[in-house]
């Protein structure tokens, strides 16, 4: 019998090598956003056989998770140990927020403390724009997605003189600009923000100024 080569192993090596250079691809509301969020090694798998003896060799692929993806800049992160998850012990929602801004500043409430998690729309975990999206949506306001096209929500608040609760605060964070902003939070009044940060801290609430330290991209007004 002749020495027979199985073309199958090598398309699998192949296949297994694309499936290795992952690239997650998130489209919302139209918007397709790559997030390199996820990295990992090849997987190759090698077979040869013959009529007397096979040979396979495999190199296992192994998942690391980029903890930086889609989270706060680094001039929004806090300086020091954060304390009951950064909210005042005095903190009450405002008087004077509607009763859409209520709903909204009550669920981000409750999800203090949680864990962040890119993609994550709760209820174990979140990433910045999910929280903003699903606090909204318990107040039946659709929200996309995406820090991207939530700069584009609502209607535009000028300055923070015209600032109101479950506004929208936008900034630069990690991976955008000015113009472009990777994170958002959620202003719960007092001059105070609430947001899904990172990996380390979860979600917590900061000072509007420190906050915006690394830059604003916008606020938007969306009750």
């Amino acid at each position: 019998m002749k020495k027979m080569l199985f073309l199958a192993a090598p398309l699998a090596m192949f296949v297994a090598a694309l499936l290795g250079l992952v690239i997650l691809f998130s489209t919302v509301g139209g918007t397709a956003q790559a997030a390199a969020c996820t990295l990992s090694t090849l997987s190759t798998t090698k077979s040869t056989a013959t009529k007397t003896s096979a040979t396979t060799t495999t190199t296992t692929t192994t998942l690391s998770s980029n903890a930086n993806c889609g989270a706060a800049a680094p001039s929004t992160l806090p300086t020091s140990p954060v304390v009951n998850n950064g909210l005042p012990t005095n903190y009450v929602i405002p008087a004077d927020a509607t009763a859409a801004e209520t709903v909204a500043i009550t669920y981000a409430l409750a999800q203090l403390g949680k864990p962040y998690l890119w993609g994550g729309i709760g209820p174990a975990a979140f990433d910045c724009s999910g929280l903003t999206m699903m606090a909204w949506a318990q107040a039946g306001v659709t929200l996309l997605h995406y820090t991207g096209d939530q700069i584009n929500e609502g209607t535009a608040v000028s300055s923070y003189a015209e600032i109101a609760p479950g506004d929208l605060v936008l900034v630069p964070g990690s991976d955008g600009t000015i113009a472009n902003p990777g994170h958002v939070g959620i202003y719960i009044g007092d001059g105070i923000v609430e947001s899904a940060v990172d990996v380390q801290y979860g979600v917590i609430v900061q000072p509007y100024s420190y906050f915006i330290s690394g830059g604003l991209s916008g606020i938007r007004h969306v009750g």
